[in-house]
C-alpha cells in the first residue's frame, strides 16, 4: 500500500504512515452527548446541547474509516473511582460554587444515568453508536488530558504509535487538553475538525484556529472527509495466507479471519497435525485435548464489515511448564482475549544456566549436531516449529532469548515488572523477566502491548508512574536516526559470527544509526558480579534437590552450587549495591543528546554442537551468557531477532538490542527498522 495522508491538512499535509496512526476518540459517553447526563445538565441551552451531540454521526464514520483503513483505534472515558478519591474537590465543586443558583450537581451527584461521570454508572459508558470493538483499548482517566495520571503515554509507544487522529468532546477542554499533551510529549496530532464539539461556539470556534495555528505549532486540523475517501479506495485486509500451510502469525490471523473462510477450528486442527509430529511432541510437558482446545472461545459478533473479536480470537499460544495455568494472570487474561492455549512447553527445570539440555531428541530446530539451548528451550522450539502464534517463557540471563536466537525466532525480554508475573515459578525471582517468543517483532509487541499494565497482587510489577516517559520521534528510526554501541570485547565470536555481525553494524548505519564508542567497563563488571549472585539465587529457589539426569547439565549443576557456597552471605549485599552503582553508571550513557539509545550486539558468542558441549559444559555455559548476563540485572529490556545465516546447516545468526527499563518502544522501534 502506498503511503497515506490527508493532504487538505492545515497547515500542510498529514501522514498516516501504517500501523503507526491512531484514531482517539475522546469522551464520546452518554453523560456528555445524551439527555440526562453531566454535559446535558451542566449546558443552559438545548440548542447548543444539540450541537455537540451532532458529532456522533460523522465520529461514527470517521471509526469505520479508520478501521477499514487499518489504523489502531483507541477510545477515552473521563470518569472517577466510586470514592472519589481521584477527583480533587476542585474539579468537583468549582462550578456548583461559582454559580448556585443554576444547580447544584457536581461529579458524583445521582443522576437519571446514575452517579455523574463516575465508572461503572451507565451514563460514564461510550453511546451505543460509537460503541469500541472488542480489540480496540479503552483508557479511563480521571483528568481531561488523557495522558495525567494514565498509562496512555506507554499504551501509545508499546504500539509504535506515532501520529494521532483526535475526535470527540469537547473541543474546548478534553480534546484540547489532550492535543497540547500529545504535542509535548513528542506525537504528530490532527484534529478531525467535523468529529469534535463543544458548548461555547466562539470558544470552540478559537480552540479550532489555535490547533494548526503559527505554521503548525502545536499540529494540524482537517475535516473527516479526505479520511473517508482515503478508506473507500480500500476493498478489504489483504488476507495472509502461507503457501502449503497456514500462517499461524498474530497479523496472518487477525487478517485471515476477517477476509477469508479460515475458522480457529482449521487452525487447530493444522497445529496439531504439527503437534503430532515426533520431534515436535517431545518438547511439551502438557498438551490440551484438541476438542477442549477451543471449547471457550468466545463467538464473534459481525459489527459494520469487520469481525467484533477480542485481539487474541483464535489465537494458539504456549507457555513454559514452569507457568502455573489454572492461576497465572497473564493465561488467564489471554484466554479471556479470545487465544487458545495448545499446552506447556519443557524447561531444563534446574534453571542453572543457558546450555539447555544434552538430550538428543531436543535440538536445533537447524541442525540435530546443534544444541537448541537455555533453560527455557521448549517455548523457543514450540514457536519455530510453528505449534503457536506466540509463547510465552521466562528468562534469567539469557536462558529464553539464545534459544530463541538459536531457533531462528523473536525472543523479547519485556522490562521487567511492566508485564505480571505471579503464579510462575521462578529460579531467580530477583531478576527473571517474562519473555515473550514469536516470529516477528511486530507480533511480540503486540502480545506485550495488549498484556502490559501493573498488578497490584505481583510484587514484581512495576507501576506506570515510575516508568521514564521519553519523547516520541515521530520520523522513526531511520529518518529521525538513533545512536547504539557495541561491545568492545569480541574476540569469543566464532568466524561465522564475526562475519555476520559486522554485517550487522553496517545495516544499522545504513539505516540511520550512529555507532558511539562507550566506556564498556561498567557492562564487564555488572557481567562479573551477576554471575555468582545469580548462582546463590539459583541454589536458594532451585526447585531440584538431586542433581539432574542430564551428565552434562548435572556438571554444571555443580559448579553453579560450588560457587554459590564460597560466596559469604556479606559479600552479596557487597555486590548488590555495586550493580546499583553500576546500573547508574551506565543508565547515564543513555541520557542527553551525546547519550546512546540502544546496545547492539551478538546474543551469544557462537552456536556449539553436542560434542563441544559433553567436552566443555562449564565454561560453554558461561560463555554463551557474555552478551546477556547483565541485562535483567541491570533491569534491561532487550529483543533478540534473527539477522541472518550461515553455514551448510543455514543456522541463524541473532542480534540482541537493548534498553533501559521501560524504554521497550523506542527499542522495539529500532528492532523493527534493523529486522
Amino acid at each position: 500500500m502506498a503511503p497515506l495522508s490527508l493532504v487538505t491538512a492545515k497547515p500542510c499535509p498529514f501522514a498516516l504512515p501504517e500501523n503507526r496512526t491512531a484514531l482517539v476518540v475522546i469522551d464520546m459517553q452518554k453523560d456528555f452527548l445524551l439527555k440526562n447526563g453531566y454535559g446535558y445538565l451542566q449546558c443552559p441551552s438545548e440548542e447548543v446541547f444539540e450541537q455537540v451531540s451532532s458529532v456522533i454521526e460523522p465520529t461514527a464514520k470517521a471509526i469505520a474509516a479508520a478501521r477499514k483503513l487499518g489504523l489502531h483505534v483507541i477510545h477515552t472515558r473521563e470518569g472517577h473511582v466510586s470514592d472519589l478519591s481521584d477527583c480533587p474537590p476542585t474539579k468537583r465543586l468549582r462550578q456548583a460554587t461559582a454559580n448556585p443558583d443554576r444547580h447544584k450537581l457536581v461529579i458524583g451527584t445521582d443522576g437519571p444515568m446514575g452517579r455523574l461521570l463516575v465508572r461503572g454508572s451507565d451514563g460514564h459508558d461510550i453511546v451505543d453508536d460509537l460503541k469500541p470493538l472488542r480489540d480496540e483499548p479503552v483508557l479511563d482517566k480521571p483528568g481531561k488530558g488523557s495522558f495525567y495520571n494514565t498509562d496512555f503515554h506507554q499504551m501509545l509507544v508499546s504500539r509504535g504509535i506515532t501520529h494521532i487522529l483526535l475526535a470527540g468532546v469537547t473541543t474546548e477542554c478534553c480534546v484540547a487538553t489532550t492535543f497540547r499533551e500529545a504535542n509535548d510529549h513528542g506525537f504528530e496530532v490532527l484534529v478531525l475538525e467535523d468529529c469534535t464539539g463543544g458548548f461555547d461556539n466562539s470558544i470552540v470556534s478559537a480552540t479550532m484556529d489555535l490547533f494548526s495555528a503559527y505554521d503548525g505549532l502545536l499540529g494540524y486540523s482537517c475535516s473527516s472527509k479526505p479520511l473517508l475517501e482515503l478508506a473507500a479506495t480500500v476493498s478489504s485486509i489483504a488476507p495472509c495466507i502461507g503457501d502449503g500451510g497456514i500462517d499461524i502469525s498474530i497479523a496472518s490471523l487477525r487478517s485471515a479471519y476477517r477476509t477469508t473462510n479460515l475458522t480457529p477450528a482449521k487452525v487447530i486442527e493444522y497445529v496439531y497435525e504439527q503437534i503430532a509430529k515426533p520431534e515436535s511432541a517431545v518438547i511439551f510437558s502438557k498438551i490440551t485435548d484438541k476438542e477442549d482446545a477451543i471449547k471457550t472461545l468466545p463467538a464473534p459478533a459481525i459489527v459494520a464489515d469487520v469481525a467484533d473479536m477480542p485481539y487474541f480470537y483464535g489465537i494458539p499460544f504456549t507457555v513454559s511448564e514452569n507457568f502455573d495455568i489454572e492461576s497465572s494472570k497473564l493465561v488467564k487474561d489471554l484466554v479471556a482475549s479470545g487465544a487458545i492455549f495448545i499446552g506447556s512447553t519443557k524447561i531444563e527445570n534446574t534453571g542453572v544456566g543457558v546450555i539447555g539440555v544434552s538430550n538428543p531428541d531436543i535440538t536445533s530446530e537447524y541442525s540435530a549436531d546443534h544444541i537448541a539451548g537455555g533453560y527455557s528451550y521448549g517455548p523457543a522450539l514450540a514457536i519455530a516449529k510453528g505449534l503457536g502464534s506466540f509463547a510465552l517463557g521466562l528468562d534469567s540471563d539469557g536462558s529464553a532469548r539464545i534459544p530463541a536466537t538459536f531457533s531462528g525466532v523473536v525472543g523479547y525480554n519485556v522490562s521487567r515488572g511492566l508485564l505480571p508475573s505471579d503464579k510462575i515459578a521462578k529460579f531467580c525471582p530477583s531478576v527473571d523477566s517474562v519473555t515473550i517468543i514469536a516470529t516477528t517483532v511486530p507480533d511480540a509487541r503486540a502480545v506485550f502491548a495488549e498484556l502490559r499494565g501493573q498488578d497490584l497482587t505481583d510484587p514484581y510489577s512495576v507501576p506506570d508512574r515510575v516508568i521514564p516517559i521519553k519523547s516520541v520521534d515521530f520520523r522513526g528510526p531511520k529518518d529521525g536516526g538513533f545512536r547504539f554501541a557495541i561491545p568492545d570485547d569480541l574476540s569469543l565470536l566464532s568466524s561465522d559470527y564475526k562475519d555476520a555481525f559486522s554485517a550487522v553494524i553496517e545495516k544499522a548505519k545504513s539505516l540511520g544509526g550512529v555507532l558511539v564508542d562507550i566506556d564498556w567497563s561498567v557492562i564487564t563488571k555488572a557481567s562479573k558480579l551477576v554471575g555468582p549472585m545469580l548462582d546463590v539465587e539459583r541454589v536458594a529457589f532451585s526447585t531440584a534437590t538431586v542433581s539432574s539426569s542430564d551428565p552434562v547439565v548435572a556438571k554444571v549443576q555443580e559448579a553453579v552450587s560450588a560457587t554459590a557456597a564460597a560466596i559469604p552471605g556479606f559479600k552479596i549485599y557487597q555486590d548488590l549495591d555495586a550493580l546499583r552503582l553500576l546500573k547508574t553508571e551506565l543508565y547515564l550513557k543513555f541520557e542527553g543528546a551525546a547519550g546512546i539509545d540502544v546496545i547492539i550486539s551478538p546474543t551469544a558468542p557462537y552456536h556449539p554442537t553436542f560434542t563441544e558441549l559433553a567436552a566443555n559444559p562449564v565454561d560453554i555455559n558461561t560463555d554463551l551468557s557474555i552478551f546477556t548476563r547483565h541485562t535483567n540485572a541491570l533491569e534491561m529490556c532487550a529483543v533478540t531477532l534473527k539477522a541472518s545465516e550461515y553455514g551448510p546447516f543455514k543456522l541463524p545468526f541473532g542480534v540482541m538490542i537493548s534498553a533501559p527499563m521501560g524504554m521497550d518502544g523506542r527499542m522495539l522501534d529500532i528492532a523493527q527498522t534493523l529486522a
